[in-house]
């Protein structure tokens, strides 16, 4: 499961804005706010999905990414778009 720690303070809705522009319209991008921790779901088609955890501390967040499915199908998604989502995450809202 990658991760990516960010040292400063995001907030879930800003970061699904920030993964919409950064992925374009090829992704959809899902902000589940009401849960906790608050998690974000990206597609890309109908079978490649993660779920991005956002974990927020005092002065950093770090997202959790996992590619979603059933066995084979996650194992396929942890390489494919959790990684792509992960260098996203990294690229657009990294230091």
């Amino acid at each position: 499961m990658p991760s990516v720690t960010i040292t400063k303070v995001i907030v879930p809705q800003d970061a699904a804005e920030t993964l919409k522009a950064r992925l374009g319209s090829d992704y959809r991008v899902t902000p589940h706010l009401g849960r906790t921790p608050p998690s974000l779901t990206v597609s890309h088609g109908g079978v490649a999905f993660a779920t991005v955890r956002v974990l927020q501390g005092d002065a950093s967040t770090t997202f959790r990414v996992h590619g979603g499915g059933l066995i084979v199908g996650r194992l396929v998604n942890e390489f494919g778009i959790a990684r792509t989502v992960t260098a996203a995450i990294r690229e657009s809202l990294g230091d």
